[in-house]
């Protein structure tokens, strides 16, 4: 099975829950995206699960590929935390408990390192293309998507190229962190002509439109 998804929660407050998926979200794309899967023959999601009362991580429920973990958590120590301390906790979290599973089934741990150590020098923050660029009608001009993503915030720029170079960098959208609310803003980039571009959604809507390019 492919080890691709992981859920950060609260054990009992579902206010608390809401806002660490929001904020963990940037921290666990980027895992992945880094991680894309990991074949193993025990786990396809990670739920962890924080909670007050827990002493030491946990495994409290095993099936079908599903682990749920609980791990120890301190409410009045989390939520002071900068939003720097606090992806540093999530990332720090996920490790652990990565860690702590991966070695009860013999995973290759040192992947793992390399992962957290990737996005501790990224300074915690998730860039990435959105599909392939999009050539102009001009030779060596081309157009992609990018997200960047943080604890606080996602923007989505439209980045233009020429001869390999970024020549405009034009804001799209800021929305929430998390994947499904800026999604509606990755679309498909299709040339009108060398100067101008409208960027289309799945179903055909323009979700953007630059011109003098």
């Amino acid at each position: 099975m492919r080890f691709n998804n992981i859920d950060i929660h609260s054990s009992n407050d579902s206010g608390l829950t809401e806002l660490m998926r929001k904020e963990s979200s940037h921290i666990i794309d980027m895992y992945f995206r880094l991680l894309k899967f990991y074949d193993n023959g025990n786990c396809k999601k990670l739920n962890i699960s924080c909670h007050e009362q827990a002493l030491q991580l946990c495994i409290i429920s095993d099936r079908n590929g599903y682990i749920t973990l609980q791990a120890p958590f301190c409410q009045n120590r989390f939520l002071p935390l900068s939003p720097k301390e606090k992806s540093c906790f999530y990332l720090n979290l996920i490790h652990q408990s990565v860690i702590f599973i991966g070695t009860q089934w013999g995973w290759n741990l040192e992947y793992f390192d390399f992962i957290r150590k990737q996005i501790v020098s990224s300074n915690f923050k998730n860039q990435w293309m959105h599909g392939k660029p999009s050539l102009s009608p001009l030779p060596n001009k081309t157009a992609y998507l990018r997200t960047v993503q943080t604890i606080d915030e996602a923007s989505i720029f439209l980045i233009i190229t020429q001869n390999q170079q970024t020549i405009r960098k034009i804001p799209v959208a800021v929305t929430e962190p998390t994947f499904w609310t800026y999604r509606q803003y990755l679309g498909k980039i299709c040339w009108l002509n060398d100067s101008q571009l409208q960027v289309v959604g799945k179903e055909g809507q323009i979700i953007f439109e630059a011109s003098g390019l």
